[in-house]
């Protein structure tokens, strides 16, 4: 009697276990197909505000993509901090060089300020509109 409680016992929290895990990697799949809309979003949002033809824009998109995603695997390395610094410069400074070719210093600085979370999507809707503005007066 003894030795069934124990063996239901067990059962019954490997079981809920595993369903405890389900339950986890569901909810982190959820959790990365969001953040890569979210990213898609944001590149698209940025690609969207630079003043390139569509071709450039499209490899502008690919370049960003493939950024996030060598930025990622340097991440889950879990190096020490300098040589985590080390590795992420040398990703910025190595992996637009074919870029850096095609556009301006400008647009690249947007670009990598943009990569660091420096640029911000408002900021940038509300001087559209300053300029929108302008060109009706100017119109007018």
């Amino acid at each position: 009697m003894k030795t069934l409680l124990i063996s239901i016992f067990c059962s019954v929290i490997f079981i809920s276990n595993g369903f405890s895990q389900a339950a986890e990697e569901k909810q982190k799949l959820k959790y990365e197909a969001e953040m890569e809309k979210k990213k898609k979003e944001y590149i698209n949002d940025f690609v969207g505000t630079l003043k390139v033809d569509d071709f450039q824009k499209e490899i502008i998109k690919q370049q960003m993509e493939s950024y996030f995603e060598e930025f990622k695997k340097i991440n889950l390395l879990r190096l020490r901090e300098f040589e985590h610094k080390a590795l992420v410069q040398k990703l910025d400074d190595t992996h637009f060089a074919d870029l850096k070719a095609m556009i301006t210093e400008e647009q690249m600085e947007k670009i990598m300020d943009a990569l660091k979370g420096k640029w911000n999507h408002s900021e940038e809707k509300k001087k559209k509109k300053k300029e929108k503005k302008r060109k009706k007066r100017n119109k007018s």
